[in-house]
């Protein structure tokens, strides 16, 4: 399917949305966030934070187990960038081709159409982050 071709903006994002493996890794990728936010939520009601916390973002539910001293530095740190990478994935991709938005995380430019592959490890790897960082919070 990939033949090694330079591709760009909105021709790029039409290739990650055809690519049915970037968009499963994308789906995983909700539905790990979605736990970690659970998780949050019941780490916190566990260490008695009182707050209605119950339709919090999880960026809002890391800021709070800060607030309470609940987690560590190094901890918030993990969860913060991982928190940050999600919300860039699932909310500013479109946004990102069409130059809506200045290239950060991801990249927009220079691109080749074999670099959907390069997306995909991307989303693979934020799942992964996010699965563990939610057994992580579930121990705690």
């Amino acid at each position: 399917m990939y033949q090694g071709e330079p591709t760009e903006g909105i021709e790029f994002y039409n290739l990650l949305f055809e690519s049915d493996e970037f968009n499963s890794e994308l789906g995983r990728v909700t539905l790990a966030a979605g736990r970690l936010e659970a998780e949050m939520i019941l780490f916190l009601n566990r260490n008695g934070v009182k707050e209605n916390i119950s339709r919090k973002t999880l960026g809002t539910l890391i800021e709070i187990g800060r607030k309470y001293n609940l987690i560590d530095n190094n901890l918030f740190i993990s969860l913060d960038i991982t928190c940050k990478q999600r919300n860039y994935l699932t909310h500013n991709i479109y946004s990102l081709f069409i130059d809506r938005i200045e290239e950060t995380i991801l990249e927009k430019s220079d691109l080749f159409d074999t670099d959907v592959m390069l997306y995909i490890e991307r989303a693979w790897q934020l799942r992964d982050n996010l699965v563990h960082l939610g057994d992580v919070i579930s121990k705690k």
